[in-house]
């Protein structure tokens, strides 16, 4: 790649694909054309759901730049499933009424030098400050998937699917201990069902000091890691094609490492 490249700093969603590209479970060309070059990959229906949401619950207009727009039927009104999120917004502003939430400041952008960061609500609580992170799923009620909000999932520290959905809480700690001097800054993720209206779920993550500092040492490594070495690998070295990734990647029109039918994969029988 490129000799003279500008830091990237460490987000914990380039954290996560640094962990999946490890595992060739992601692409590396995909990972550094977003975070490197900024490309804009296309939104699903379930992320403008979510984005729209968000924009009416914090105010804070997604990173594209543009302003979130509901779905509309050819009647005028609202789709069924904006029609349910809208019911989850008052839902959203009866919590923040109800318990008596002081919102601050929405999309906080941490000033680390390192590591990245945005909140969606730096808030009081009980006099206490804290940050609020907005989600919106299809998943609240899974314990299975990987992006399932099931309580059961967090009951066992160690389980990967429970970190990949908790390392932003992680990260976020630990950027306000840094930038505020807040040791362990409470986080709260208020998760809305997308599905059902009457479904919402609040959590409060507690952290260990200790994890606090591996996360940090983890961090260091992976931006010495992509800044020093992942970004001068070749295009052969980076790339992990996989059938169903290639198809839909945007890349894929010009890609030399793409690939349109399925690899052999070879199974040892003993």
């Amino acid at each position: 790649m490129e000799d003279t490249i500008k830091k990237v700093k460490i987000s914990q969603s380039l954290l996560k694909a640094l962990y999946n590209f490890k595992k060739g479970e992601e692409c590396g060309i995909k990972i550094y054309e977003q975070y490197v070059n900024g490309l804009e990959t296309p939104s699903s229906d379930a992320m403008d759901l979510g984005n729209w949401f968000e924009y009416q619950c914090t105010g804070q207009i997604p990173r594209s730049g543009i302003v979130p727009e509901p779905k509309m039927l050819k009647s005028g009104g609202l789709s069924a499933e904006y029609r349910r999120m809208e019911i989850q917004v008052e839902n959203f502003k009866r919590i923040i009424d109800r318990y008596e939430i002081q919102i601050d400041e929405t999309g906080y952008v941490f000033k680390n030098d390192k590591y990245s960061g945005i909140t969606d609500i730096n808030a009081t609580w009980d006099d206490e400050r804290c940050i609020i992170d907005v989600k919106s799923t299809g998943k609240i009620d899974d314990k299975w998937s990987e992006f399932g909000w099931h309580e059961e999932k967090f009951e066992n520290p160690d389980n990967p699917m429970a970190q990949y959905l908790t390392i932003q809480a992680v990260q976020y700690k630990l950027l306000a201990r840094e930038e505020w001097g807040i040791p362990n800054i409470p986080f709260y993720f208020f998760v809305f069902s997308t599905t059902d209206e009457n479904s919402v779920k609040i959590y409060k993550v507690e952290v260990d000091e200790d994890r606090l500092d591996k996360h940090q040492e983890q961090l260091d490594i992976a931006y010495n890691y992509f800044n020093n070495v992942f970004v001068h690998k070749t295009k052969e070295e980076l790339a992990f094609p996989n059938l169903k990734r290639c198809n839909e990647c945007p890349l894929n029109q010009n890609c030399s490492q793409k690939i349109d039918v399925p690899l052999v994969k070879t199974i040892q029988v003993y």
